[in-house]
C-alpha cells in the first residue's frame, strides 16, 4: 500500500518529484477519466494470486535409480508430482503402468523391451529441465487462476497506447496479442479451453461416447442381423448335396457357413459404423478388431474384457495428447511470466495515480503554482467537504500574506477572520488547510487558481466546544509554543476565545499573533467574534478580513457574501437571527421576538 502524505517546505525536491507524478496522470484523466470500460478494467486488476499448493499432477511420475537424479528430481518437482525410486526392471514396469505418463532421467530401464504401451519419456539433467516440460500443470495454473486480471491488464495497455500514451515498452504491440492469444486457450481450471484443438476435442469426445454408441450401434446391428438370419434360405449346390448325402458333409456345418457369412459381415458393418460414428483414425480402427469375438456368438457383443483395454488406451492417448497440448501452451505462457507480473504491478501503481487524477477532475482540482515568498491565495476555491455533500457550491476567492491575490498594499501575514454565524469562516479555513495539505502532497487542489508559498510546519485548532478547564486551557497554551521556533509556520484557528473568558482570550490571541507576525516567514488566520477586542489588545499591525450578511431572501435564509471583504470587521449580525425568528413565528413567541428587535433599534 502506498501512503501519500505532506512533506514540508525543505523538501521541495520531493513535492516537485510529486507533482511530476500527478501532471502524467492528470493528461491521461482528461482523456480516460469518463471512460467506463477502462474504469471496468481497472476493477478487474488485482493482485496475482499464486499456485495453489495442492496442485499435483497425479497422471505423472518420475522414476529413478540414480540417487543424486533423484535428489534434484525432488528438490524441484516432489511438490506437484511423485518422485519415485526404483531398484530393479520389474519394479520399474509396475510402478510405470500405474500412470499415464512416466518421466525419466537416465536411461537405465530403457534398454530392456518395455511392454506394449508403456513410453517413458527421457529427459535430461533434471536440474536444467524447463518447467513448462515436467509440469505444465504449474504454468497453466498461474494464468488460470489469474485469467482474468492478466487479461484486463493487456487491455488496460492497449486502450492507453490507443489514446496516445506509451505504457510498459516491456512487450510490444504484437506480442500483447500475442500473450492474449495464448490466455484465450486457457480455461479456468488450468486446461486448454475445448473446441480450440481438433484433436484433443475428437479424443474426448471419443472417449465420452464410446460406451453409449456402442450399445446403440450393437442393438442395431442386432436388429440388422435378426432380420437377415429371418430372410435367409439355405440353397444348397449339387457338390454340396452329394456329401450331405454321402456323409462327407453334416447340416450343421454348412449352417455354421451361413451363420459365419452373416456374422462376419455385420461385425464388419459394425466396427465401419463405429469407427464412423467416433471419428476413429487408422490405429484406432485396428484397436477394434479385439473387440469382437471370431467366433460366432449371438447376440453380438463386445469383449468386456478387451473393451476395458480400449478404453484405457483411448484414455492413454487423450492424456498424452492433452499433455502434449498442455507443454505447447505453458511453453508459449512461460515466456511471458515475468513481463505479466511485471505488468500487474505497474498496472496497479497506474490505478493509484489515475484513480488521484480521477478525483481531481471530478473535483475540478488543480495544480497550485509554487512561489517563493509565505503566502497563500486563490480563485474560485471549493471546500471539498461541502462539494462532497452538496454538490455545486459557492466559490470563495482570499489571499493571504503575499501572492499575486492579494490587494495592494494588504499583503499582510497574520489576519483575523470575522463574520456572521454560519458565513462560511469554518469552511473557508477548512478549504484553506485542504489547499496547504494537497499542495505540499504535490497534488492539486480545489480552486480554480491558487498560489502557495512554503509552509515548513503546519497547524489548525479546531473550535471548542464551551470553556476549557484549568487543565485543557494549559495544555492548548503548550501548543503554541512551537511558535518560538523560527521555522515558517502556517497557524488556523477557529474561535480560540473559546479557551476562556472574552476578556482574558482577547489579551492571549494578540500575544499569540504577535509572536505569530515576528516571523518573516509565517502565516495566521485566526477566525474570531472578538476582533475589536483583540485589536485594542496588540500594537502590531493585524488585519481583519470581514464576512458579511446583507439580509434574508425569501425563504428567511441568509444572504451572504461568502468572500471575505479585506480590512473590515464584519458583525455577526445577530439583529438577521432574531429577525429571521420574528417571521417565521406567531403570536405570544412573535411578541418577544420583535421586543428583541427593537432593542436593536436603541
Amino acid at each position: 500500500m502506498d501512503l501519500f502524505y505532506p512533506f514540508p517546505a525543505s523538501r521541495m525536491d520531493l513535492i516537485e518529484e510529486r507533482r511530476a507524478f500527478v501532471a502524467d496522470y492528470l493528461k491521461i484523466a482528461d482523456v480516460l477519466s469518463a471512460d467506463k470500460e477502462f474504469i471496468a478494467l481497472l476493477l478487474r486488476v488485482k493482485k496475482l494470486k499464486p499456485v495453489p499448493g495442492n496442485l499435483r499432477a497425479r497422471d505423472r511420475i518420475i522414476l529413478s535409480g540414480d540417487r543424486k537424479i533423484l535428489d534434484a528430481a525432488r528438490e524441484r518437482f516432489q511438490a506437484f508430482l511423485t518422485v519415485q525410486a526404483v531398484e530393479s526392471f520389474s519394479e520399474f514396469v509396475d510402478l510405470a503402468r500405474g500412470y499415464s505418463s512416466v518421466i525419466v532421467f537416465d536411461d537405465n530401464f530403457l534398454s530392456f523391451d518395455l511392454p506394449e504401451g508403456l513410453e517413458p519419456e527421457l529427459f535430461q539433467d533434471p536440474s536444467k529441465a524447463e518447467f513448462w516440460q515436467i509440469l505444465p500443470e504449474v504454468e497453466l495454473a498461474f494464468f488460470a487462476r489469474n485469467l482474468d486480471c492478466v487479461l484486463a491488464c493487456l487491455n488496460i495497455v492497449s486502450t492507453l497506447r490507443i489514446a496516445g500514451f506509451s505504457f510498459f515498452e516491456d512487450l510490444s504491440d504484437a506480442e500483447l496479442e500475442d500473450l492474449k492469444t495464448a490466455l484465450l486457450k486457457v480455461g479456468e481450471d488450468g486446461k486448454p479451453v475445448e473446441g480450440l484443438d481438433p484433436e484433443l476435442d475428437r479424443l474426448e469426445t471419443a472417449l465420452k461416447n464410446l460406451d453409449p454408441i456402442l450399445t446403440s450401434t450393437l442393438n442395431e446391428a442386432n436388429q440388422r442381423m435378426n432380420r437377415t438370419l429371418e430372410a435367409s434360405s439355405l440353397t444348397l449346390s449339387g457338390q454340396e448335396l452329394i456329401k450331405l448325402v454321402s456323409g462327407g458333409m453334416e447340416i450343421k456345418d454348412l449352417l455354421a457357413k451361413e451363420l459365419q457369412r452373416v456374422y462376419t459381415g455385420e461385425i464388419e458393418a459394425l466396427k465401419e459404423e463405429l469407427s464412423e460414428k467416433l471419428d476413429f483414425q487408422k490405429q484406432e480402427k485396428l484397436m477394434l478388431d479385439s473387440l469382437f469375438s471370431d467366433e460366432i456368438s449371438y447376440p453380438l457383443r463386445a469383449e468386456q474384457a478387451q473393451l476395458q483395454l480400449f478404453r484405457q488406451k483411448l484414455s492413454m492417448s487423450l492424456e498424452k495428447t492433452r499433455l502434449s497440448r498442455k507443454r505447447e501452451l505453458a511453453k508459449t505462457l512461460s515466456v511471458f511470466r515475468q513481463p505479466v507480473e511485471k505488468l500487474v504491478k505497474e498496472i496497479l501503481d497506474f490505478d493509484l495515480g489515475f484513480s488521484i487524477a480521477c478525483f481531481a477532475s471530478q473535483f475540478r482540482l488543480k495544480m497550485p503554482v509554487i512561489v517563493p515568498e509565505a503566502g497563500i491565495g486563490f480563485e474560485a476555491g471549493e471546500n471539498l467537504f461541502l462539494k462532497a455533500r452538496y454538490g455545486e457550491i459557492d466559490p470563495v476567492s482570499y489571499s493571504v500574506g503575499k501572492t499575486s491575490f492579494s490587494p495592494v498594499d494588504m499583503e499582510n501575514r497574520v489576519v483575523l477572520l470575522s463574520g456572521v454565524n454560519s458565513g462560511g469562516k469554518t469552511s473557508l479555513l477548512e478549504l484553506l488547510a485542504q489547499c496547504v495539505v494537497l499542495g505540499h502532497m504535490g497534488f492539486p487542489v480545489p480552486a480554480m487558481k491558487l498560489e502557495l508559498g512554503p509552509v515548513e510546519e503546519f497547524y489548525y485548532f479546531g473550535k471548542s466546544k464551551g470553556t476549557l478547564d484549568a487543565g485543557a486551557f494549559e495544555t492548548t497554551l503548550k501548543q503554541f509554543s512551537v511558535l518560538s521556533e523560527a521555522s515558517g509556520k502556517l497557524v488556523l484557528a477557529d474561535e480560540l476565545e473559546s479557551i476562556t473568558e472574552p476578556g482574558a482570550s482577547a489579551r492571549i490571541i494578540a500575544g499569540i499573533l504577535e509572536y505569530l507576525a515576528r516571523s518573516e516567514e509565517s502565516l495566521g488566520i485566526f477566525v474570531s467574534h472578538l476582533s475589536e477586542l483583540i485589536l485594542e489588545n496588540t500594537e502590531t499591525e493585524i488585519r481583519v478580513d470581514g464576512i458579511e450578511a446583507e439580509g434574508l431572501d425569501s425563504s428567511l435564509e441568509l444572504i451572504v457574501n461568502r468572500n471575505p471583504i479585506y480590512n473590515r470587521v464584519a458583525r455577526s449580525t445577530p439583529e438577521l437571527i432574531v429577525e429571521r425568528l420574528l417571521r417565521k413565528t406567531t403570536g405570544k413567541e412573535q411578541e418577544f421576538y420583535a421586543h428583541l428587535k427593537n432593542k436593536f433599534k436603541n
